[in-house]
């Protein structure tokens, strides 16, 4: 039998070029929301272990995986890093926050966010982030050439 017949049409393959891409506005918002999951402490998102680029696994073939780091130092300080790039730029970078609680300062924070009060900051943290992005596909492509020369 056909695997049309059985399956239906062909499709198009799912990889990670394919994904809806979220605005910068949007990335943000969702690392923030994962923050306040973090504080909450009920089902905090994790992200793979690695070690020299490789994702660690467990003797069964598992991967291991980690809590995403805190945005809040042990200084008692706030320093968002939003997908691992530090979000206020500069040699202010980021703020005590007293005797405030935690959750609210996030809260706040997605707020004014949504509002569009850290437009700029915005702006300079997605330049980073493209310029990382950029570096780590074009040593991928350099990689992945001298695996081809090599063979």
């Amino acid at each position: 039998m056909l695997l049309e017949k059985l399956l239906g049409p062909r499709v198009k393959t799912k990889v990670s070029r394919n994904k809806e891409q979220l605005s910068p506005k949007e990335t943000l918002l969702k690392e923030i929301d994962d923050q306040i999951l973090l504080i909450i402490g009920k089902n905090p998102p994790k992200k793979y272990m690695k070690k020299s680029g490789r994702i660690c696994k467990h003797k069964d073939g598992t991967p291991k995986m980690r809590p995403i780091k805190s945005w809040f130092s042990d200084e008692n300080q706030f320093k968002p890093t939003p997908l691992g790039i530090t979000f206020l730029q500069g040699d202010r970078n980021c703020y005590d926050i007293g005797h405030y609680d935690k959750l609210e300062i996030l809260n706040n924070f997605k707020d004014e966010v949504s509002r569009g009060s850290y437009r700029d900051d915005l702006s300079k943290w997605n330049e980073l982030c493209e310029k990382r992005n950029s570096i780590i596909k074009k040593s991928k492509k350099i990689v992945i050439i001298e695996k081809i020369n090599d063979r």
